[in-house]
């Protein structure tokens, strides 16, 4: 696996206008220091999205190794497991 990239499954939006129509939680997760999408963009979408939780910014995390930072699985565990049901009540 040396030398290959993670590419994940992610839906991108442009952090202006406003996604309003998003009608679930959102869950923003952003390196500060990716070098793709610089983190004022993270920071943007997370202030113009209305359905947005508690985000989680990644010290020192670039663009393509988030997922190697324990608290991307803890947030996004948490994120599923009790954000989303909220949900369905």
């Amino acid at each position: 696996m040396e030398g290959r990239q993670w590419e994940g499954c992610v839906s991108c939006f442009a952090a202006d206008p406003a996604p309003t129509a998003i009608t679930s939680p959102v869950l923003i997760i952003h390196g500060t220091e990716d070098e793709v999408i610089d983190f004022s963009h993270g920071l943007a979408l997370y202030e113009r999205c209305p359905k947005a939780v508690e985000p989680l910014w990644v010290e020192g995390a670039g663009h393509n190794d988030i997922e190697l930072y324990s608290q991307y699985l803890e947030r996004l565990r948490r994120f599923i497991s009790q954000e989303l049901p909220s949900q369905r009540a």
